[in-house]
């Protein structure tokens, strides 16, 4: 039986070769040719003189590279469509060895993925800049974004049960990496596609990489470690969008950020190798979540508390860069700051994994949101924000730190209390309806950009809802463990 599989899945593999290493050539050459144009245009305050290295787009007839990227991607993917269908049911693997390893390059790739979404909130300025468009339109970026986000959640869930984990990374990586040349489209149109493109691989990356990390780790640790990688990750993400934007927005201008997924995408691609294909297990059978617990958090109220954050998290996001300059400091001091605040945001992330370890995750989620809610609220009443700029944009990157990590508590806990069999396609749920309350994020905050007072009270007035659902999370616990039979209940 295992003889006669073997051949047909030796085309398949190598048309999955030729179609990856042709996506990643071309994603180079688009890179490098994205810095040997001529560039001219009009800088914008604090960066290079005009002349001198700033980027700009190219008709898209001078770009046939991210055209054969996109046929290399479509050939690898068709060649693991057709690979899933031949091959054999995969079991799950056992053991332990390799797992800190797998741990590490899962954690990696998180950080990587979460600094592409990160960035929108540092692309907007310079880009509206250069179209001359409102803060409204502006916000139409990610918008596409974050639609290609909620559709890359559900997609590559749904493709990992059909070609193995390791195959839906690759293709993941792959559209990660090429989308990068949206740093050369020449209109804003052509970025919000390419944004949505980008977007679809982020979203399929998250939940997939959340999933294997709780494979990875059995019975009660699973939750505490995840969530602790998760935050950690989340944390370095915004800390690569917020020190690119430090260091070479000034001199190359806002298409960079874009371009810099090329390099950062083909160390994903070089780390395909170490992805486990398969889920792995314990020998021995897994302790499950407590049944009260699953009664707590319940699939609607997961999609609930998902798509609150997500509105909260990534309106806030998309429009912290922006107000922090509208404060009136200047591009490289407000990047500076808010470098700064992402620095310390890596540290407190280890503090919280312990607090999360200690208290569960539903106190840390009600104790975030009130103290973030108490924080702007006080802030807000004393006017210190208006009179004082640079405290302004601190306090936006503190509530920033807040809600990220919140953000990065809530798929961890789904993918803990989610049956191990269906783990990936509950994980990728959750994954969506935050990515689809965060669409109306940016739009939201759209219409008060100009104000960071109004932008203060609506993210402390988000932050209550938030610590209300997860109060109310808590509640059904209790009432549910009281409840539960005494022989359903674990032994101590």
């Amino acid at each position: 039986m295992s003889v006669a599989l073997s051949p047909p899945t030796r085309p398949y593999r190598a048309i999955m070769v030729a179609g990856a290493a042709t996506t990643i050539i071309c994603s180079i050459v688009g890179f490098f040719r994205a810095f040997l144009m001529d560039t001219t245009g009009m800088p914008m305050p604090g960066m290079a003189a005009p002349g001198d290295s700033i980027l700009h787009g190219m008709p898209l007839a001078e770009m046939p590279e991210m055209f054969l990227a996109g046929a290399g991607i479509l050939a690898t993917l068709a060649a693991a469509v057709w690979q899933g269908t031949a091959r054999a049911p995969a079991r799950a693997a056992t053991g332990t060895r390799g797992r800190p390893l797998v741990a590490l390059v899962a954690t990696a790739a998180l950080a990587i993925d979460i600094s592409k979404t990160s960035t929108l909130g540092f692309v907007i300025p310079g880009m509206r800049l250069e179209y001359g468009i409102s803060p409204q339109t502006a916000s139409l970026l990610a918008v596409g974004g974050l639609a290609g986000t909620a559709t890359g959640a559900l997609l590559f869930t749904r493709l990992a049960e059909r070609i193995g984990r390791r195959n839906s990374y690759l293709i993941a990586v792959l559209a990660f990496t090429a989308t990068s040349m949206c740093g050369c489209m020449p209109t804003f149109a052509g970025n919000v596609v390419m944004c949505f493109l980008m977007g679809t691989a982020v979203g399929g990356l998250a939940p997939l990489l959340i999933t294997m990390l709780a494979d990875l780790f059995p019975g009660g640790a699973r939750g505490p470690v995840v969530a602790g990688l998760s935050m950690v990750a989340t944390a370095i993400g915004y800390l690569i969008a917020s020190g690119s934007a430090l260091w070479l927005e000034p001199t190359y201008g806002w298409r960079v950020l874009w371009l810099i997924g090329a390099p950062t995408g083909l160390l994903l691609v070089l780390a395909t190798f170490l992805v486990p294909d398969r889920a792995h297990t314990q020998p021995t059978p897994e302790a499950q979540p407590q049944p009260h617990a699953r009664n707590a958090f319940g699939a609607r109220l997961q999609w609930l508390y998902a798509a609150t954050v997500g509105l909260l998290t990534f309106g806030l996001t998309t429009w912290v860069p922006s107000l922090a300059r509208a404060s009136g400091l200047t591009l490289t001091t407000a990047n500076a700051l808010l470098t700064a605040v992402a620095v310390v945001m890596v540290p407190c992330a280890v503090l919280l994994a312990l607090i999360y370890r200690r208290t569960g995750p539903i106190p840390l989620a009600v104790r975030l949101a009130l103290c973030t809610a108490a924080l702007l609220l006080a802030l807000t009443t004393s006017g210190l924000t208006a009179a004082v700029s640079w405290l302004s944009a601190a306090v936006l990157a503190a509530a920033l730190f807040a809600v990220n990590t919140m953000a990065a508590v809530f798929l961890p806990i789904a993918a803990d209390l989610a049956d191990p069999r269906r783990r990936g396609r509950a994980t990728g749920t959750v994954s969506f309806f935050n990515r689809l309350g965060g669409l109306t994020g940016p739009v939201v905050l759209a219409l008060i950009v100009s104000s960071v007072t109004d932008v203060l009270l609506a993210v402390a007035g988000l932050a209550l809802l938030c610590g209300a659902i997860a109060w109310y999370t808590g509640r059904r616990h209790r009432a549910a463990a009281v409840l539960e039979p005494e022989s359903a209940r674990p032994s101590p």
